[in-house]
């Protein structure tokens, strides 16, 4: 009788143990995922892909290479789209010589020789906007573009776009705040260049670097606090400064998206001498080439990043040859909760959440790693032309908000920095002859 009943207990506990398994898969499977996909609007048979350069230099700032001979170099290298942005130097076109920094000029003089700057002619640009030689296919020049910030001894520099804002700036070390700020209330946009230059200048201040909370919560604040501050560069130049820059995105976009804020990740050459300005840019899908379309692109994130060099994911000595990886089509099935790239040029296909990887291949199903994913997943494409950097794509149960992330905004040196040079310059140095003089022939400034 004793064992029947047990026998009996057993049973029913083994039933119930099979309906609560299965009522929480039928639960889980029911659950959709929210995905965000930044490429969403992208109409891939009708737009275009725009070669893009979003930052180099001339002879204006501190480059080696006329304004005109910048152009024509990617005219030749078959860029559809190519910011100036000299230091502190604000662009005024290819056409028109731009206001020249003596200070910075002079401290590169065995670039620039202090030589007047030499813009494309009328009828040269006009021949280069219409496509003469490449099949109608123009370039178009982004307008107002600059390096922020300059003059500070660990490089805190950022870019800026579309606004008349930063001629002759000296920054504050460590103070990306203020640009982004001012270029924002003066109608532009920026994006934050080559963090490891700041952090491994301030190594003894950020031992662990790229995942110091502090610094995370440092530039998270920014793209928390500023829209107009749309993103990051995560690869620049040959990748020597920049290698840990892709963990330290990876560590603000965990502060950011919980958050609502999703900052894109951008590369480009950074370049200053002849044969560095194809060394990373960015590629945008565009209706067409106009300065709307391409602000549009860098606040939205319809772009891929490219970078001849990867020295965290293709080793030191890795330089890309060739036709570069590239996405021609995204795919979000909120259904089956799986995103699908179609690439070219690419040998593999790795996927990234809170830096770590968690998949390869051209798809991938969200729910097969639900144990990696807590608010996005984003992709990276290697092959023998380089990198392509996909920008990310935010993860979410549907009715389930993100657990909360605070990002505390703490008063840093650069702050005290910044209101005692707005005390002094306010109170000493305004009306100063001697600094205004400074200013007018070291700075460039009437």
């Amino acid at each position: 009788m004793k064992s029947k009943l047990l026998r009996m207990l057993l049973l029913t506990a083994l039933v119930i143990a099979l309906g609560a398994v299965f009522t929480l898969a039928v639960s889980a499977a029911g659950e959709n995922l929210i995905i965000t996909n930044p490429y969403e609007n992208v109409d891939w048979d009708t737009w275009h892909a725009y070669k893009t350069q979003l930052h180099c230099h001339t002879l204006a700032s501190d480059g080696d290479i006329q304004l005109n001979d910048v152009v024509e170099i990617h005219y030749a290298l078959d860029y559809d789209i190519v910011a100036i942005t000299d230091h502190a130097t604000v662009s005024k076109g290819w056409t028109t010589p731009p206001q020249t920094i003596p200070l910075f000029r002079l401290v590169k003089y065995e670039r620039t020789k202090m030589a007047p700057v030499i813009p494309l002619t009328q009828e040269r640009y006009d021949e280069i906007t219409n496509g003469v030689g490449r099949d109608g296919r123009g370039m178009l020049a982004v307008e107002k573009g600059v390096e922020l910030n300059g003059a500070v001894p660990s490089n805190s520099h950022l870019t800026g776009y579309f606004a008349d804002y930063g001629q002759g700036l000296f920054g504050v070390d460590g103070d990306y705040e203020t640009p982004v700020r001012e270029n924002g209330e003066a109608g532009g946009i920026t994006m934050l260049s080559h963090l490891g230059n700041y952090y491994e200048y301030h190594e003894e201040t950020y031992p662990n670097m790229e995942n110091d909370e502090k610094l995370i919560n440092k530039f998270a604040n920014i793209f928390l606090k500023y829209p107009t501050c749309v993103g990051m560069d995560i690869n620049s130049g040959t990748d020597s400064h920049t290698f840990r820059d892709r963990k330290l995105y990876d560590n603000i976009l965990q502060k950011t998206i919980p958050n609502g804020v999703t900052p894109w990740c951008f590369t480009f050459s950074d370049a200053h001498q002849a044969g560095q300005y194809d060394r990373a840019f960015t590629v945008h899908m565009m209706l067409e080439r106009t300065n709307e379309e391409l602000r549009r692109s860098m606040q939205e994130g319809t772009l891929f990043a490219i970078s001849r060099h990867a020295r965290t994911e293709l080793g030191e000595d890795f330089v890309g040859e060739g036709a570069y990886p590239i996405v021609t089509r995204v795919e979000v099935d909120e259904d089956e909760d799986t995103i699908e790239l179609t690439c070219e040029n690419c040998n593999e296909v790795i996927w990234v959440a809170d830096g770590v990887e968690i998949a390869r291949g051209a798809v991938i199903d969200l729910n097969d790693y639900e144990w990696g994913i807590t608010s996005y997943v984003r992709a990276y494409l290697t092959g023998g032309g380089g990198i392509c950097y996909v920008e990310p794509f935010t993860v979410q149960r549907e009715g389930v908000p993100y657990d909360s992330v605070e990002v505390p905004d703490e008063f840093a040196q650069e702050d005290f920095l910044r209101l005692l040079v707005t005390v002094l310059d306010e109170m000493f140095f305004k009306n100063s002859m001697i600094i205004n003089l400074f200013k007018q022939y070291a700075l460039g400034l009437a």
